[in-house]
């Protein structure tokens, strides 16, 4: 019993070792041979084209003869005659065509020639070709319809929410109706202005918090600022921590700070604060002078003042406010977006109403 299953594996064994051999053989490409084949094979199309050019050649003098000889309109052959009998004429010499043309082989190359497999290089590397444009194009089209999907996702979003608070909105505008509905007008009167006076305290509460964190940023941070680019130095915002003892130095004219070899007397610190701030920067019954960062810190709380009530006058946030002169705070208040000037007059300025687009 064993001595048969040997013989079965051994065979196995051998068939499988003559099918690869089959397999490498074919795989194997005789790279000497292809030179002279593709030779053969322009030779071949070669002699195809002079047979076909010779042929083409024969059927014009042919055709010249056959004008020559024969009255026949060609553009009137070219058509079926209504003519029955004339009809009958054409189809008989397109039949006498076609028979004649039958026998005829067609050219197919030899059977070393590597025309066929040219052919489906071609075909091969046109449809690779057309492969990757398509997946060019789709993947540009997947992209555009995947950024259309999020906006479309987003404007969904916004659409739900704004459905979800009109529709809050609405169910709290229907109680207060009904509320409404069941209360005498003077108990209404009376709520209403209790509900005006408790929005006028939250906004005067309000008014009065920002105003006092406006007053401390001022006067901690921004007042020294504002000096420094009075007196020559970085615009706001370049230099961060400015000292007293740097704003009583001064600035070079690259606006450098200036290396303080000695104390600047107070007579030549308020001349300076004088000249640039005005005489209006002496506070009454101080015995000490202010400083440069106490000067620049009145004269934006000055500016702010005017602006707002500039802003709440009769002119309805449209009136401007005529400067005295170009100053830091001026500037500064423009770079930050909170005011701007006239369009046509730099010495005019006002504070930007970002509410007025609601109010109206």
């Amino acid at each position: 019993m064993v001595q048969p299953d040997t013989d079965t594996i051994a065979r196995i064994r051998k068939s499988t070792a003559e099918t690869r051999d089959l397999q490498r053989g074919a795989m194997d490409l005789d790279a000497s041979g292809t030179e002279t084949r593709l030779e053969q094979t322009v030779r071949e199309l070669q002699a195809r084209v002079d047979e076909q050019q010779a042929a083409l050649d024969q059927v014009r003098i042919y055709n010249q003869k056959l004008r020559r000889s024969s009255h026949v309109n060609i553009q009137q052959a070219a058509y079926a005659s209504g003519n029955p009998r004339d009809k009958l004429k054409q189809l008989r010499a397109v039949k006498a065509a076609y028979t004649s043309l039958t026998p005829v082989a067609p050219f197919l190359p030899s059977k070393d020639s590597v025309l066929p497999a040219l052919l489906a290089t071609r075909t091969l590397q046109q449809n690779v070709r057309g492969t990757k444009q398509a997946i060019a194009s789709t993947e540009a089209q997947i992209t555009s319809s995947e950024a259309l999907l999020k906006q479309e996702e987003a404007n969904l979003h916004d659409a739900n929410l704004i459905e979800e608070a009109l529709r809050d909105r609405t169910v709290r505008l229907e109680a207060q109706i009904e509320d409404r509905s069941q209360k005498a007008p003077a108990q209404l009167a009376k709520e209403l202005i209790a509900a005006k006076r408790a929005q006028k305290k939250r906004h005067d509460e309000e008014t009065q918090r920002l105003g006092d964190a406006l007053n401390e940023f001022v006067d901690d941070y921004l007042s020294a600022m504002l000096a420094a680019e009075e007196l020559g130095g970085p615009v706001v915002g370049d230099m961060l921590n400015v000292e007293n003892e740097t704003l009583a130095a001064g600035f070079t004219k690259k606006g450098r700070a200036k290396a303080a070899k000695k104390p600047v007397s107070d007579n030549i610190r308020q001349r300076r604060i004088d000249q640039i701030w005005g005489s209006r920067a002496a506070v009454e019954e101080e015995e000490e002078p202010l400083t440069e960062a106490e000067a620049a810190d009145a004269e934006m709380r000055e500016l702010i003042g005017i602006l707002f009530k500039t802003l709440t006058g009769p002119g309805g946030g449209r009136a401007y406010h005529q400067l005295e002169r170009d100053s830091a705070a001026s500037r500064f208040l423009v770079r930050a977006k909170i005011a701007q000037f006239h369009p046509k007059d730099a010495q005019k300025l006002r504070l930007i109403d970002f509410g007025r687009e609601l109010d109206d």
